[in-house]
């Protein structure tokens, strides 16, 4: 989420993997479409913009240069909300600076999820 640092509010970028708008439902390695909304500190979010990808690589599946143009397209964004997501694709994510979330929920609830874990300050969402 967003901090204040000098009297100033900040806000993240979140990524999401959706194939209907509305549900968080889309595989990492499979997603071809991302929903990017804009969460403020105080829990307000919006969303700002669809950004879409196309692989145009004869190879198939999770590929790791796929996976590096899919972060290098989400590089803005501080989270990735996806249903699921393997070790490799999250790592590449991580080396970017964007933590991944596997989650399986309406975009609101999971949006609400993560604005209360990182109002916590624990380092766990389930906890």
């Amino acid at each position: 989420m967003a901090c204040t640092l000098g009297g100033v509010e900040m806000s993240w970028k979140v990524a999401i993997g959706s194939s209907d708008s509305h549900t968080v439902n889309q595989h990492f390695g499979r997603c071809d479409r991302f929903l990017i909304y804009e969460v403020d500190e105080e829990g307000d979010y919006s969303r700002i913009e669809n950004r879409m990808y196309e692989y145009l690589d004869t190879q198939q599946g999770h590929a790791e240069n796929k996976l590096r143009a899919v972060a290098e397209l989400l590089n803005d964004c501080s989270f990735v909300l996806v249903s699921h997501i393997g070790p490799g694709a999250r790592a590449i994510l991580y080396d970017k600076g964007i933590q991944a979330l596997a989650v399986n929920a309406p975009i609101e609830q999971a949006l609400e999820r993560l604005t209360l874990f990182l109002r916590s300050g624990r380092e766990s969402i389930l906890n």
